[in-house]
């Protein structure tokens, strides 16, 4: 086609409201290569920190690898990109995503639920990571907090333990729709009265150990390891010997210990088969019915438990 009919072919297309199809650009983008390459389109792995210099966590970065291996591997590429105060804007991001052709986000699970409805989400497939967005509405995938709850218990109960106590973040359970919290209160639906929740925004000293004092759970689930086993230091206890320990996302632990690996690398991989399951299916935009994705936890021994009962 010469140049100029191009142009009107183009201008053409424009009034009429025209707008290319992801999926046909991705092929054709293929048949432009050599056959012998399987190029099929391009995706972003969207982060957002408030840091001067964003750094990923171990588990953020365990479910980019996973992401963007499986990505690859159904031939497509995965960059990571950074919102925030020092990171793009949701107007830069849009203009990347024109800019590069890129077809479908993966948005990875933020500290803070976010908004972003702003972005123009018609050409776009995507999925979000443990609700981390409070509108679109996207396919969301994350662990199965309530059943890993729920077996952490049962095993507990086989250790011996009978007061377990769960110490949250009411921030981090917010998050996930009170997964924790919930799966906690109904594995004793129909036995003794629990350990009550700590309920608190932000964990910290005085009221980690005011909730402690209070109840005496003889075994904590929670996150924050390397502090309350500190602070349970300070009060002359020791982990496991005196109160055990469960890290409810193992690949943050900060030393060897008992807890759920919530299988980030896996996670990751399910997000992007669920973008390009949508691109296949040629559906983009928000969906009317998003659904959501549950992987189950695996349960990591360690020690700070006390050991197994023989036999």
């Amino acid at each position: 086609m010469l140049p100029a009919t191009s142009r009107r072919v183009q201008r053409a297309a424009q009034r009429a409201g025209y707008e290319p199809n992801p999926l046909v650009r991705s092929v054709m983008a293929a048949v432009r290569r050599s056959s012998q390459q399987t190029f099929q389109g391009a995706l972003l792995a969207i982060n957002h920190s408030k840091a001067e210099k964003p750094e990923q966590s171990r588990y953020h970065r365990e479910v980019f690898a996973g992401a963007q291996r499986r990505a690859v591997d159904l031939g497509y590429s995965m960059e990571l990109c950074w919102l925030g105060s020092r990171g793009l804007s949701l107007a830069r991001l849009g203009t990347i995503i024109r800019a590069r052709n890129v077809q479908g986000l993966v948005v990875l699970p933020f500290v803070e639920t976010l908004d972003f409805s702003a972005l123009k989400w018609s050409s776009l497939a995507g999925v979000m990571m443990d609700y981390c967005l409070c509108a679109p509405a996207l396919t969301t995938v994350l662990p199965d907090h309530h059943l890993a709850v729920r077996r952490a218990l049962e095993l507990l109960e086989q250790r011996g333990y009978t007061r377990p106590g769960l110490a949250v973040a009411d921030l981090r359970d917010r998050r996930v729709f009170h997964k924790w919290f919930a799966g906690f209160a109904s594995h004793f639906r129909r036995t003794r009265q629990p350990v009550p929740p700590m309920q608190a925004d932000v964990i910290t000293r005085a009221g980690f150990l005011r909730w402690f004092r209070a109840y005496r759970p003889d075994v904590l689930l929670g996150h924050h390891q390397e502090e309350m086993v500190r602070w349970l230091g300070e009060e002359g206890l020791v982990v496991p010997r005196d109160v055990g320990f469960v890290q409810l996302n193992w690949t943050e632990r900060c030393a060897p210990s008992a807890g759920l690996n919530q299988q980030p690398k896996l996670l990751g991989a399910a997000a992007v088969e669920s973008v390009v399951a949508q691109l296949q299916r040629n559906e983009s935009g928000v969906s009317e019915n998003p659904k959501t994705i549950m992987l189950a936890s695996r349960w990591v021994d360690g020690p700070t438990l006390r050991p197994a009962p023989a036999g």
